[in-house]
C-alpha cells in the first residue's frame, strides 16, 4: 500500500524544517521505510497497540499526537520496532529516521514551549508563610492543587482562579492573625486529674458504673484493657472550654499483667462527640512494672478540644476487670496544660523587629524576603501607601499593617516564583528554585546572598539545604508524589478480607519509606537500592506484618532483611502495595503500568477504546492471570500487556496491604478455612476463606523469565541507567516545576553519565542536577 495522507503529510512538514538531510530525499527515505518496516502493523481498527499510522496526525502542537510520535520513535530507536519477525531495515536506514524524528520532535517540543508562571502550591505557601514569619500556620481552605505530570508544583496545573483569589484572601487573614496573635494572653489552664475523678455533663461520676466491668479501681487510679470502645474521654478537662492552642500534657503509667510493654494510643479534639476535628496525639509503648511517664504536646486547633488515652493491640472486656487476666494499662495521675504557646508571639516581634514600629521599615524590610528578590523604593512606597490609607481612616497602627501586609501575601510577586523566559535565571530565581526544590519554601539570608554560581559555593549550599530539617519536605513532598505514598488513605482495605489491617499499621507504610528514601540520600547509596536492597526501616508493627522477627516498639530502626528475604526496596514495601491496590484485590495490569511508569520511566500507552478492562472475578473462581491470558489474544492488547503483567504478576506474592500472599482470599464459602480464627493485632473474627494459588512467575518481552519477585528485582537492578534515567526525569520536573520532554533527553543522558562516575549515588545524583544547565533555565 502506498504511504498516504497524514503521515507522508509529517514528513514533508519536517523536511521545511532546518534540519540536516532534508527535503526529497527525507520524504524519500521516510515514506520507504514506513511502508516497507511499519504499515502491514499499523493500519486501521486493528491497527497494533491501537496505532494507526495512516490516519495519524501530524499536529505537533498537540500532546496527545507528539505522544504517540515519541512512542514512534523511542520503538524504533530500541529495535524493537519493526518486530523481530518482519523484515529488518538496515542500521544506517534506521539511525537516520531515528535521527530525522528525534530533531523534529526537538524542534517542534522548543517550537511551543512556554514559560507557565509557577504559582506556590499549598504545602510551598504554608512553608513559606512559616519561614517568612518564624511561625507555624495551618491553613485552610485552599484549594486542591492539581498534578500535572505526577507533581502538584507544575505551573501548568498551578492556574489562579477568581474563587482561588478570595481563598488566598483568606489565607492571608490567617497567616496575620497567627503573626499578630490574640489581643489578649489566652487563658492559661492547669488540669490535674484523674481517670477516677472524672464526671459526665451532668456532674455525675464517668465511670463509676464501669469500674469492675471495664476498668479495674486501683490505689493510684485505674486499670484499663479496652483498645476498642472506651470511654475515658477526659470530660473535666473539656468542661473547662479550653481555648484553642498548644498544649502539654503528662500521664503516669504503667502496665500490667504483662511481661512485655502494652501500647496506648492519645486523641485529641473533639473525642467525645465526634462531631468536629479530632486527631491521633501518638502512640506510646507502656513498659510493665515501675511507673514511667508519658509526655506529649499537642496542638488544639479548635475550642474546647480535649483527650481520650485507650490501648492498642489489646482484648477488652465489658464485664470482669477485677479479674480479668489480660494485658491493661494502670493510668495514675494526669496534668494537662497550656496553651503553652508564646504571647506575643515571636512571630509580631519578628515583623515588627526590636525598635518603636515603623511601618516603612518594616515594608522594606520585609518585601525582599517575601518577593524573593531586591525590591525598589517605588515598590515599597505602594505598600507604605496602604497604610497610611489606613492610618488616616482611623485604623490603628496594627489594623492598617495588616492591610499592608495582607496586599503582600495576595500579590503576584509573593504567590508566584519569578522565573523570566530568556536566557539563565538571575540569582535570586536560581536561589528560590534550589530552595523550593530542597526545602519547599523561600530561601534563607545565607542562600540567598551566596554565589551560586561558583560550583564550590553551590556544592556547600546543597549540602547545607539536605543537613536542614526543612529538608523534611523533600522526603514527604517528593517520595508522596513520585511513589504515590499522598493517596495511603485513598482506599480502606476490605475488612472481611484483611481483618489485621489497623491505624497503626497504615500509619507506619509511608514512615517506612520516607525513613528508607532519607537513607538512600544520606549515605549517597547507588539509587539500585530503591529496587532492590539489604535493609528497610521497621518498627515492631511492620516487621510483625512482614514476619520478621525480633522487632517490638514503636520506634523505628535500620534492619538488615534476612538473606533470601522478598522485602527489600520500593517494590516490597507495604506503602507501595497498598497505593497499587484497591483495598479488596490487587490487579496485574495496576500494579505493572505502575513500576512501567514510576521505576523504569517506560509508561505504557492508554489502552485502545475499543477494549474493556479486566475485572477480578470476585468469587474466586478464576485468578486475574488466568483471566489476562485471554484478554492477551486480542492483538491490540498484546503488545502493551506483554510489558505490563510481567512486574504486576512479579507483585502478585503481595495482597492489597502489603502482606505476604501464597493463596488468594476469597469470601466464597467453598473457599478453605484458614487456620486462625482471630485476627492478630486487632482480634476481629476472621470470615475470610484461602483461595486459588497464587503464580508470580512470568517473563520479560526480552524472553527473560523469573519465578518470584526476588528474581524479577535482581533483573530490573541490572539495568542502573535506566533507573537513574527515570529518577532524573522525575526529580528535574519537580525541581523545575515544568513537564520535561523529548527536547531535555539530551540533558537528562548528561546527569545520567555522570551518575554513573560516581556510582550511581542518590546524593550525587541531586549535585549533578543542580549543576546541570537544565537546573539555571527557566
Amino acid at each position: 500500500m502506498l504511504l498516504q495522507r497524514p503521515a507522508l503529510a509529517f514528513f514533508f512538514w519536517i523536511s521545511m524544517l532546518p534540519l540536516p538531510g532534508r527535503a526529497a530525499n527525507v520524504i524519500e527515505m521516510s515514506r520507504t521505510f514506513l511502508e516497507a518496516h511499519c504499515i502491514d502493523c499499523h493500519e486501521g481498527r486493528d491497527a497494533d497497540g491501537g496505532l494507526d499510522l495512516v490516519t495519524l496526525d501530524t499536529d505537533l502542537s498537540n500532546e496527545e499526537t507528539i505522544r504517540r510520535w515519541i512512542l514512534i520513535h523511542d520503538r524504533i530507536a530500541s529495535g524493537e520496532m519493526p518486530p523481530s519477525k518482519k523484515p529488518r531495515p538496515e542500521v544506517a536506514k534506521r539511525k537516520g529516521i531515528e535521527q530525522v524524528l528525534a530533531e523534529a520532535l526537538t524542534v517542534s517540543e522548543r517550537q511551543r514551549a512556554n514559560v507557565v508562571l509557577r504559582r506556590l502550591n499549598r504545602q510551598e505557601y504554608e512553608n513559606t508563610v512559616r519561614d517568612l514569619f518564624r511561625t507555624a500556620v495551618r491553613i485552610t481552605g485552599l484549594p486542591e492543587d492539581t498534578p500535572t505530570n505526577g507533581f502538584d508544583n507544575v505551573g501548568e496545573g498551578l492556574a489562579v482562579s477568581a474563587e482561588a483569589m478570595q481563598a488566598y484572601l483568606h489565607a492571608a487573614d490567617q497567616v496575620l492573625d497567627a503573626v499578630f496573635g490574640p489581643p489578649e494572653k489566652p487563658r492559661f489552664i492547669r488540669h490535674e486529674t484523674n481517670l477516677l475523678q472524672q464526671v459526665d455533663w451532668k456532674g455525675n461520676p464517668q465511670l463509676e458504673n464501669q469500674i469492675g466491668k471495664m476498668f479495674r479501681r486501683t490505689a493510684d487510679g485505674l486499670v484499663i484493657f479496652q483498645s476498642g470502645y472506651c470511654p475515658t474521654n477526659l470530660v473535666n478537662f473539656a468542661r473547662l472550654k479550653p481555648p484553642a492552642g498548644t498544649y502539654r500534657g503528662t500521664l503516669r503509667v504503667r502496665a500490667v499483667q504483662s511481661d512485655k510493654p502494652v501500647t496506648m494510643r492519645i486523641y485529641g479534639g473533639d473525642t467525645i462527640v465526634n462531631r468536629r476535628e479530632q486527631h491521633l496525639v501518638g502512640y506510646y509503648d507502656v513498659p510493665p512494672g515501675e511507673w514511667t511517664t508519658i509526655e506529649f504536646v499537642d496542638r488544639l486547633v479548635e475550642d474546647g478540644g480535649t483527650y481520650l488515652p485507650k490501648l492498642y493491640g489489646t482484648e477488652d472486656t465489658r464485664k470482669d476487670a477485677d479479674t480479668f487476666a489480660g494485658p491493661g494499662v494502670e493510668i495514675g495521675d494526669l496534668v494537662i496544660e497550656g496553651p503553652v504557646d508564646e504571647w506575643p508571639p515571636a512571630s509580631r516581634a519578628e515583623l515588627l523587629g526590636d525598635a518603636a514600629p515603623d511601618a516603612g521599615e518594616i515594608i522594606r524590610r520585609l518585601l525582599p524576603r517575601a518577593f524573593r528578590r531586591p525590591v525598589d523604593p517605588d515598590e515599597a512606597g505602594s505598600y507604605l501607601k496602604l497604610f497610611e490609607a489606613a492610618r488616616a481612616e482611623g485604623q490603628s497602627f496594627d489594623s492598617a499593617l495588616r492591610v499592608s501586609v495582607k496586599a503582600i501575601l495576595t500579590s503576584p510577586e509573593f504567590l508566584f516564583l519569578d522565573e523570566p523566559g530568556e536566557g539563565d535565571l538571575k540569582p535570586e530565581a536560581l536561589a528560590s528554585r534550589l530552595s523550593y526544590f530542597l526545602w519547599s519554601s523561600l530561601p534563607d539570608a545565607e542562600l540567598s546572598a551566596a554565589d551560586l554560581g561558583n560550583p564550590a559555593t553551590l556544592h556547600t549550599q546543597v549540602e547545607r539545604l539536605l543537613g536542614d530539617p526543612k529538608a523534611a519536605s523533600f522526603t514527604t513532598n517528593f517520595t508522596g508524589q513520585w511513589l504515590g505514598l499522598r493517596e495511603i488513605n485513598f482506599t480502606a482495605p476490605d475488612a472481611n478480607l484483611f481483618p489485621e489491617f489497623d491505624e497503626l499499621l497504615n500509619l507506619s507504610m509511608p514512615r517506612e519509606t520516607e525513613l528508607f528514601f532519607q537513607e538512600i540520600l544520606a549515605q549517597d547509596l547507588s539509587v539500585v537500592n530503591f529496587v532492590d536492597s539489604t535493609f528497610t526501616f521497621l518498627n515492631g508493627r511492620l516487621a510483625s506484618h512482614y514476619g520478621i522477627p525480633g522487632i517490638e516498639g514503636q520506634k523505628f530502626r535500620k534492619v538488615t532483611l534476612p538473606a533470601g528475604s522478598l522485602r527489600g526496596g520500593v517494590l516490597t514495601q507495604a506503602g507501595i502495595l497498598k497505593v497499587t491496590a484497591n483495598g479488596t484485590n490487587t490487579s496485574p495490569v495496576i500494579r505493572g503500568a505502575w513500576v512501567l511508569k514510576n521505576i523504569l520511566g517506560q509508561p505504557p500507552p492508554p489502552p485502545p477504546d475499543n477494549v474493556g478492562s479486566v475485572q477480578p472475578d470476585i468469587r474466586g473462581a478464576t485468578t486475574i492471570r488466568e483471566q489476562l491470558a485471554k484478554h492477551r489474544n486480542i492483538p491490540s492488547c498484546a503488545g502493551c500487556h506483554a510489558k505490563i503483567d510481567p512486574p504486576g504478576f512479579a507483585l502478585e506474592s503481595f495482597d492489597p496491604i502489603g502482606g505476604y500472599r501464597t493463596e488468594y482470599r476469597t469470601m466464597a464459602e467453598n473457599g478453605a478455612r484458614p487456620g486462625l480464627s482471630r485476627a492478630p493485632f486487632t482480634l476481629a473474627w476472621v470470615r475470610y476463606r484461602v483461595g486459588k494459588p497464587v503464580d508470580s512467575s512470568g517473563q520479560l518481552p526480552t524472553g527473560e523469565a523469573f519465578t518470584d519477585i526476588r528474581e524479577f528485582k535482581h533483573l530490573l537492578a541490572r539495568d542502573p541507567d535506566q533507573l537513574t534515567r527515570n529518577l532524573t526525569q522525575k526529580l528535574l520536573t519537580y525541581a523545575l516545576g515544568r513537564k520535561t520532554g523529548f527536547s531535555d533527553r539530551p540533558a537528562i543522558e548528561d546527569i545520567v553519565r555522570e551518575a554513573r562516575t560516581n556510582a550511581y549515588g542518590f546524593r550525587s545524583l541531586i549535585h549533578a542536577i543542580t549543576r546541570s544547565a537544565t537546573f539555571r533555565k527557566p
